[in-house]
């Protein structure tokens, strides 16, 4: 027998020992456990509808259903070390996060608080199949790109009051007919008491417009959209992986999810755009940054959808008009971030008030003034009569502190009558008298 034909006899062995084990030693949902394992059976073709449905349909009934299903999954996982199961199981859980109730991504996000192996398979290795390498890469990239995906849901849904915002990867013919199938259920689910059936909260808050959002919930959800993008570019198959038809199935999902995702990306830019001449200096940085990630992005992007245009991974009118972020706009975002650096760098100079100048009433001039003319019979008065001249004073009002103008007083009026001269001697006679 060829390798390939007892690699798949032993994988049937395998799925039905863990179809009959479910059935025995399973407590609390058999039936939901035999689905998983159904679900993710070692043959290369893509799981049945029908047991992703049946799937669905029990975990809708009561949140212990949904953590038997998380725990199925993570068990099925840890154990397997075959690509096409792990992937399968993988394939599951995006089908779950897209179609599931919205207890699902509380429930795997605490499963991996609990350090449950289930989306972290960066030491996945493949040991059932030869040459399988690049097949065991995807597997771990494929995680990857899922647990960033539900890191998005979960800030949507805070963000926006317990809205979730969901990427859809299926057609309008699927979804038509998943609404169709699971009818049935959802009338059970209303005819069960509220206390059994876990439904997801309707009462839920106004989605805030992007434009009304802050900067810092903006830049929030550019992160997480960019780095969302970065998973799905790094999900790209390379080697023997390209030619795998399971790995081509789960890339058609991911494809069809990045439609939406570049959407997005759009118009958050828009809005960057729109608001990076007005904001502060510290968002400018961060929405250039925003710019020039979401420049190289798109260019990768752009060869990701030729590439599968190529490979006829969907059709071509599906895929969005990609443009381009030009070089020239970068260049005028950073031209204007420099010189906002300039400026804050600068010491603000003080403007000087100036004195207000007011204005100077002129005066008049009183040559100019004209005198008014004379009344009708006037009649001068008569010049005043002149006075006496001023010219003559009055030399008795003048007292002066010493008068040499009056007479001296002789020794005769001081009674000093008997008076006669006395000659002094002079230097010369008493210098003789001493010899």
């Amino acid at each position: 027998m060829a390798p390939s034909t007892i690699r798949k006899a032993i994988g049937t062995v395998k799925d039905q020992t863990s179809i009959g084990m479910a059935k025995v030693a399973s407590n609390l949902a058999p039936e939901l456990e035999v689905a998983v394992v159904k679900a993710t059976s070692h043959d290369d073709d893509p799981a049945r509808e029908k047991y992703i449905r049946e799937i669905l349909r029990l975990t809708s009934y009561s949140h212990g259903y949904v953590s038997a299903c998380v725990f199925a999954v993570s068990k099925r996982l840890g154990k397997t070390r075959d690509w096409i199961v792990a992937l399968k199981c993988l394939m599951l859980i995006h089908r779950l996060l897209n179609d599931g109730d919205t207890v699902f991504q509380q429930e795997i996000l605490y499963a991996k608080r609990r350090g449950t192996r289930l989306l972290n398979l960066s030491d996945f290795r493949d040991e059932a199949h030869s040459n399988s390498w690049d097949q065991s890469a995807f597997v771990r990239t494929y995680a990857l790109y899922l647990d960033q995906r539900l890191e998005a849901i979960l800030f949507e849904r805070n963000g926006n009051g317990g809205e979730l915002e969901r990427y859809r990867p299926y057609e309008d013919q699927q979804q038509r007919s998943h609404v169709d199938s699971n009818r049935v259920y959802y009338e059970m689910k209303r005819s069960r008491s509220s206390g059994d059936v876990r439904v997801s909260s309707q009462d839920t808050k106004d989605v805030t417009p992007l434009r009304e959002m802050k900067p810092e919930r903006i830049f929030g959800k550019m992160s997480h959209l960019q780095r969302l993008l970065d998973r799905f570019l790094s999900c790209r198959p390379t080697g023997l992986a390209k030619n795998e038809r399971m790995i081509l199935v789960a890339m058609y999902a991911m494809l069809k999810e990045s439609f939406k995702l570049y959407s997005d990306m759009c118009e958050v830019l828009a809005v960057l755009l729109d608001r990076f001449f007005d904001m502060e200096y510290q968002n400018c940085v961060k929405a250039f940054d925003a710019y020039a990630n979401a420049a190289k992005q798109i260019d990768e992007l752009s060869g990701f959808y030729n590439w599968s245009k190529d490979i006829g991974l969907a059709r071509s009118s599906e895929y969005p008009e990609v443009q381009r972020i030009t070089s020239k706009l970068l260049d005028t975002l950073e031209q204007f971030l420099r010189d906002r650096a300039a400026l804050t760098k600068s010491p603000e100079k003080k403007v000087e008030s100036q004195p207000e100048v007011t204005k100077e009433e002129p005066t008049p001039d009183m040559n100019d003034i004209k005198a008014l003319p004379p009344p009708e019979k006037y009649t001068p008065p008569p010049p005043p009569e002149p006075e006496p001249s001023n010219a003559i004073v009055n030399q008795e009002s003048v007292v002066f502190l010493v008068d040499l103008r009056d007479d001296g007083i002789s020794a005769d009026d001081q009674g000093a009558t008997n008076w006669h001269w006395h000659c002094l001697p002079s230097l010369k006679d008493k210098m003789l008298s001493k010899r």
